[in-house]
């Protein structure tokens, strides 16, 4: 009889184990579409029709439990959602309405046995963000029965970290730097000022790559859930993973074009299949007529996503949704960029200017992003870098200058020489000196802390030759600076100790798919080596949060004399 009832009892934890898994596998199995909202909204919000759907596809993403897909059909009602299934548990629609600085979206669900879901907010702009984060979250869990993870050690605008989703240590801070104990709070060892030894894993490092870098990105762009990196020279396309050795590993090359000289690299998910495309955007160095390319690398090869388009483009995180957008500007013979910065639609196989954003007139498709504005803040700011390199704030509803740093960043040393002229008079290249446009780089704004209060990530190239040539571009040191709005201006919440080397680009991601987030810096080599024998490293900083040290000292080296030793 014992015996029996041992049996017994593993057959009946068993079943319970196989029904527990047939559960599990039941739940891993939904999936929804989301279709295309319609939109009653100015012409200046007209991306928000596309960029909600991405934004709400975005969240829907749990990695085992939940999938979301793109969907091709606008549907105004259940029936003809439900229509548009194509084989998954629910179909996902909805509707905004813009007027002035106020806005309705309603969030509808229907599933395959016809039962409804359906939800209205009203809120600012500005706090369209939130609202949509809330009501896709009471839609996963009213409707599909799913509770949404929390994302991220770090958020940024839109939930940028889409490698899936990533939980807090235990005892991660959830401030970065706090004063009411006396202690230095930093993400890094290299974070402070005196930095940290070789040896103790705040720093990777890769080998020296024979490359001159132009730009280089970080994301998965193969599909496969783990982190490559792109990097991008004059005329080459370059693909690499970070080994377990610690050095990076080619697994990709193409040549982008031979005649053109690249100009700069973002990445962006144009077809919301989780696999990141590379926008690539070149120039003929005779007329600096842009010609921008679309690539792919899935299967681990590179593929033209769609035929290249005959403007400037970029990636930016447009408010209030802050979904990357691809947007794009118009060449102009005499003042290189043509007025007006556009979203980018897809019209047949490439992509044409679609509506046109409501900026300044500095800004163009390279210089500028929003910093979302901070919980109980007074809204998002858009930050524009001016031709003279200095940040230049403008905020409310009319895009009003309110602030412009005294200090320079980006330090780009990536540049299209053009000739300015008067129109009708054209331009006497003999006599008329060129001026030169320098690719800015890349804005990074991230709530690292889980605080609600988002900084703007961006290079401050260091150099005493800088100050007195204009033209010097290759600075020997740069920092890489956290600024906030405090209120009145830009203010400095950490930055890294000086980086020896040239700065090319910066980009936040988990570079080694170690589970921890890395801020990501590309550097090219100091000048010393001459620019025909000039090499590229990426360096990579883990952050945590959790590390103090109240005994940081001064670090005299940023009153050093001499910045190449």
């Amino acid at each position: 009889m014992p015996k029996n009832y041992k049996f017994l009892l593993g057959l009946l934890s068993l079943a319970v184990w196989m029904l527990l898994a047939a559960q599990t596998v039941a739940q891993a199995a939904k999936q929804a579409v989301v279709l295309p909202f319609t939109a009653n909204v100015p012409q200046d919000k007209a991306y928000l029709a596309k960029a909600l759907p991405a934004a709400v596809q975005s969240k829907l993403q749990i990695q085992g439990v939940l999938s979301a897909r793109p969907g091709q059909v606008l549907a105004k009602t259940p029936q003809e959602a439900r229509r548009a299934l194509g084989g998954a548990d629910y179909a996902v629609f909805g509707n905004i309405s813009v007027q002035g600085n106020n806005c309705s979206i309603t969030l509808n669900s229907v599933d395959r046995s016809g039962k409804t879901w359906s939800k209205t907010a009203q809120t600012p702009l500005s706090g369209l963000s939130g609202t949509v984060q809330n009501l896709t979250q009471s839609m996963a869990q009213e409707s599909f029965g799913v509770q949404l993870a929390h994302t991220g050690v770090a958020m940024t605008p839109g939930s940028r970290a889409m490698h899936g989703p990533r939980q807090p240590q235990a005892g991660t801070s959830s401030d970065i730097i706090v004063n009411e104990t006396g202690q230095q709070y930093y993400l890094n060892p290299q974070f402070r000022y005196q930095g940290a030894s070789a040896g103790d894993s705040s720093r990777l490092r890769s080998q020296r790559l024979k490359i001159s870098m132009v730009d280089m990105a970080v994301d998965d762009f193969n599909g496969d859930g783990k982190n490559e990196i792109a990097i991008l020279d004059n005329h080459h396309l370059y693909m690499f993973v970070w080994g377990n050795d610690g050095k990076l590993r080619e697994i990709g090359k193409t040549q982008v074009a031979q005649s053109n000289v690249n100009f700069c690299m973002r990445s962006i998910d144009l077809n919301r299949d989780g696999a990141k495309e590379l926008v690539v955007v070149t120039y003929d160095e005779q007329k600096n007529r842009p010609y921008t390319f679309f690539y792919s690398f899935k299967g681990n090869r590179f593929s033209q996503y769609c035929n290249r388009c005959n403007y400037f483009c970029s990636v930016v995180r447009l408010s209030p949704t802050f979904v990357p957008t691809l947007v794009g500007q118009g060449w102009d013979s005499l003042k290189l960029f043509a007025p007006g910065v556009h979203t980018m639609v897809k019209t047949g196989n490439t992509f044409t200017l679609g509506s046109r954003l409501n900026l300044p007139k500095e800004a163009t498709a390279f210089n500028f992003c929003w910093l979302p504005g901070s919980r109980g803040g007074d809204g998002d700011k858009l930050v524009v870098l001016r031709d003279d390199e200095r940040l230049k704030i403008f905020g409310g509803k009319g895009n009003s200058a309110i602030h412009t740093t005294m200090e320079k960043f980006s330090g780009s040393a990536v540049g299209m020489e053009h000739y300015k002229g008067m129109p009708g008079l054209g331009v006497d290249r003999n006599y008329q000196l060129p001026e030169k446009y320098f690719a800015p780089m890349r804005f990074i704004t991230a709530d690292l802390g889980r605080t609600g209060e988002y900084v703007l990530m961006i290079n401050k190239p260091i150099s005493t030759a800088s100050q007195f040539f204009d033209r010097y571009r290759y600075f020997p040191q740069g920092e890489i600076h956290a600024l906030y709005w405090d209120g009145v201006g830009l203010g400095l919440k950490w930055k890294t100790r000086r980086i020896r080397g040239s700065v090319g680009q910066i980009d936040l991601a988990d570079m080694n798919n170690d589970g921890v987030l890395d801020l990501v810096v590309g550097l090219n080599s100091s000048p010393d080596l001459g620019i025909g024998s000039r090499q590229c490293m990426i360096v990579g900083y883990p952050l945590n949060t959790k590390a103090t040290d109240p005994n940081a000292p001064i670090d005299l080296s940023d009153f050093e004399v001499s910045p190449n030793r």
